[in-house]
């Protein structure tokens, strides 16, 4: 007998260092499969709650397999399957009393049949049919993702260990077809949110890999991606500037709520509302009390003590549209975000956008592109029209910009 603490356990690495390593399985092809082109794994992405598992499957990883399959990203049925609560019956179908009436000697007789899986049902119909992911359009290949497999019950991992194989490719049985890849996501037995370990009947069928928590490489991979969601400049620069020391959750605990790259985001778009309704960066306590509400009590005295000392000394919306060429600017990156916070807020039509962009033009770089792609966001959305050569400069220096603000017209 070996020892529970002597199983082998999932590589640990970054988010790049994962997508870097599931396109390379998504191109080892089992050769022995009766299916051309199948994986010969599927991927686990364990991890704390919050880190993007299901995410970067839902996301990155459908990106990464239609461009394996050759088609468009939309062209990709995407199937999440949630295991947590669920019964095992729900994946692999119940028997179903019927007649024989076939067999010579048990002719008439009562046997048993198993139904077919609602997965399998779903994805041959996202094969042949059609799916809401696809746009109603056949899918060119099948993304399956079994969220949340470690928090379902051990009959559920059983049921599902011939899908994870991707030689076997079944479930129930029955065959799931071609061109499917499988991903599991599910959280570490520690972190109290009920997942258990992994059988080692899955261990064995799939490349299990366990996503760093809270590192700073992780941390700046999150930084990144609030600036592709847009996320207010101001919040962007509170996670750069707080690698080190900010109270993310490494280990969930009970009763309370957790400040994850998951509930920061969700709290980060709480604040922006606040800060557009109430014309200020500085958090009240009421509104404290719904941040904490969201990333709990560290988490929000952490976020509204650096608002706070960001805004210190930060001119007003008056003092800015009165003489943006010449308003004082902050030095520290913090106080130039908020800055531009307060001229962002000023924005209500052509005028006010203009000259948001000029006092904004002031600031350091990295800022200045955050705080000018808010800025004209918010001009596409509002209707106003920016004639002026600095947004014309700008649009053009970050053309990619262009395909974004579209979306808001």
């Amino acid at each position: 007998m070996h020892n529970s603490e002597n199983k082998p356990k999932p590589s640990i690495v970054n988010l790049p260092e994962l997508i870097s390593n599931v396109e390379v399985h998504m191109h080892t092809i089992d050769e022995d499969s009766k299916h051309p082109n199948q994986m010969m794994h599927s991927i686990a992405i364990i991890g704390a709650p919050g880190t993007a598992k299901t995410h970067t499957a839902q996301y990155t990883f459908r990106e990464m397999w239609a461009k394996r399959n050759g088609c468009k990203t939309e062209e990709v049925g995407l199937i999440i399957a949630r295991c947590a609560g669920r019964d095992a019956v729900e994946f692999i179908g119940m028997g179903v009393p019927q007649k024989e009436a076939e067999l010579e000697r048990f002719k008439n007789q009562i046997t048993t049949r198993n139904s077919v899986p609602d997965l399998i049902i779903e994805i041959e119909t996202a094969r042949t049919l059609g799916h809401p992911s696809t746009n109603g359009k056949p899918a060119k290949c099948v993304l399956v993702i079994l969220d949340e497999y470690l928090q379902g019950d051990s009959a559920v991992q059983k049921s599902g260990s011939s899908l994870v194989d991707r030689h076997e490719n079944t479930l129930g049985g029955f065959d799931a077809g071609p061109d499917v890849m499988v991903v599991i996501t599910g959280n570490r037995s520690n972190d109290k949110s009920g997942a258990s370990k992994m059988l080692s009947m899955n261990t064995d069928r799939c490349a299990s890999y366990e996503l760093e928590g809270y590192t700073p490489t992780s941390i700046g991979n999150y930084a990144d991606y609030l600036k592709t969601k847009m996320v207010n400049p101001l919040l962007i620069h509170y996670v750069e500037s707080h690698v080190d020391t900010a109270p993310w959750d490494n280990v969930m605990e009970s009763d309370r709520s957790h400040m994850t790259f998951r509930s920061f985001y969700r709290a980060a778009r709480t604040i922006e509302t606040f800060f557009t309704l109430k014309s200020t960066v500085v958090l009240t306590e009421a509104i404290t009390k719904a941040v904490t509400a969201i990333i709990g009590e560290a988490g929000a005295n952490s976020v509204k003590g650096f608002l706070e000392q960001s805004a210190a000394g930060v001119p007003t919306r008056e003092e800015i549209m009165a003489d943006p060429a010449n308003c004082s600017m902050p030095a520290e990156m913090g106080g130039q975000a908020a800055a531009g916070n307060i001229a962002m807020l000023a924005v209500t039509d052509s005028s006010t956008a203009e000259k948001a962009l000029e006092y904004i033009s002031r600031m350091k770089t990295d800022l200045q592109v955050q705080l000018m792609a808010q800025v004209l966001t918010m001009s596409a959305k509002g209707g106003y029209i920016m004639s002026s050569d600095r947004a014309s400069k700008f649009i053009g220096k970050h053309s990619s910009l262009l395909k974004l603000l579209k979306t808001f017209q």
